[in-house]
């Protein structure tokens, strides 16, 4: 029987193929994300350092952009205004995914109550943004026409038409965001619930434990890493959120509803300094990395990512 010889140069191919197959996988990826990430982050990072305006012209100005944010005068009311949107939003729709999850998972689980529950929740964050504001606009519409005042003069017909959009903006602008935005929290953490084994509670229940205590005991120590990735991924998108903003008041009255995402669009694309616009940007993309960093030390990252203990 021959035992078949192979070549110097069939074994010096064969290694080399296995090595770069990989990168030829990876590369049509790596390059949209070169293309549509890396390359415009780092433009952004340049143009923060340029007078650049509507005249398109480059002049290299330093560090006088970001000097220009903190002798703003718009600044602490901006900043005030992102803190109260993007603090009451997260707290609200974390709260609203986390017990309709538990509602769904625990107490209706298997029921077709809980797949229609889960589903109408699902509907604002489906739908075009467009059509999702219309109806918002649609419901707190100053005039009679609108549905709230329309419900109103049922009550008080001698009353007047009441403005939503002057007297309390900023509360439309955050319940219509906690709408559209608590079907992400509820999807994950259902999906967390729903893999929680079956036979905890049924122990749990032999030992006499209450709902109370099996919700506190065995179901949120479970989702302590579902809570942190939405934490942060929510309150990273609602600091750098400006586009139900901008479609619902565009920041008014006044400044009333502007947060620091929406004056950098503002400043950049209405008011065409690019510059100035590419470095309120970067603010906010640093406050994002401050936040993620101090939640990561919150929830207590480095002790949650270490291999498990198994007690002799």
């Amino acid at each position: 029987m021959e035992i078949p010889v192979t070549s110097a140069k069939t074994a010096y191919k064969k290694p080399f193929a296995k090595k770069v197959y990989p990168y030829l996988f990876i590369m049509p990826f790596a390059l949209l994300v070169l293309v549509f990430f890396i390359l415009p982050a780092l433009a952004t990072i340049i143009m923060s350092f340029t007078d650049l305006n509507a005249s398109m012209k480059i002049n290299f100005v330093g560090f006088d952009n970001f000097k220009r944010i903190f002798s703003d005068y718009s600044m602490p009311q901006i900043l005030w205004n992102t803190v109260i949107f993007a603090v009451i939003t997260l707290v609200f729709s974390l709260f609203f995914g986390l017990f309709i999850s538990i509602a769904t998972q625990y107490f209706l689980k298997g029921k077709l109550t809980a797949v229609i529950y889960r589903v109408l929740w699902l509907i604002p964050s489906i739908i075009p943004a467009v059509v999702y504001v219309t109806f918002w606009k649609y419901l707190f519409d100053p005039t009679e026409g609108g549905l709230v005042n329309k419900v109103l003069l049922l009550f008080q017909p001698d009353s007047d038409p009441i403005s939503w959009f002057t007297k309390i903006a900023m509360a439309v602008v955050i319940i219509a965001t906690i709408v559209s935005t608590t079907s992400g929290g509820m999807i994950l953490l259902s999906a967390a619930i729903s893999s929680i084994p079956e036979d905890l509670y049924k122990a749990a229940k032999v030992d006499g434990a209450s709902e109370k205590s099996v919700i506190t005991k065995i179901i949120l120590p479970s989702l302590k890493w579902p809570l942190m990735y939405i934490t942060i991924s929510d309150l990273i998108g609602f600091v750098s959120s400006y586009f139900f903003i901008l479609l619902l008041t565009n920041g008014g009255p006044m400044r009333d509803t502007t947060t620091l995402s929406l004056y950098a669009y503002q400043q950049a694309f209405n008011l065409k300094y690019y510059g100035y616009g590419a470095a309120l940007s970067l603010m906010v993309v640093l406050i994002s990395l401050i936040l993620t960093l101090w939640l990561l030390r919150l929830f207590d990252f480095d002790e949650m990512i270490k291999p498990s203990r198994i007690e002799d």
